[in-house]
């Protein structure tokens, strides 16, 4: 049987809960509510299960891991969402 650590709001582990609640956390061992949405290629996510204390919301519904948020600030703050859209080329309906 599988087995959870719980923590109080403050991050403080409170003991744990066992059974059959889905994945774990790949950070602390908590329920695993959210996957990774980092893009990996071939149409493919991370899918790495992380709890809510660790996922972060980049955009409404996608959440990263924090390995893969930090790759992404790297990128963002590096200027790569800016470089990515000035080759955007609006689309021309006929």
């Amino acid at each position: 049987m599988a087995c959870y650590r719980i923590y109080d709001k403050n991050r403080k582990p409170t003991g744990h809960l066992c059974g059959d609640l889905g994945p774990h956390c790949a950070e602390c061992g908590d329920v695993g509510t959210q996957l990774c949405d980092y893009p990996v290629g071939d149409g493919k996510t991370c899918d790495r299960p992380v709890c809510e204390f660790h996922a972060t919301e980049v955009a409404p519904n996608v959440d990263y891991c924090p390995a893969h948020h930090a790759e992404w600030k790297a990128f963002r703050d590096a200027g790569g969402v800016k470089r990515e859209l000035e080759n955007v080329v609006p689309f021309k309906g006929a």
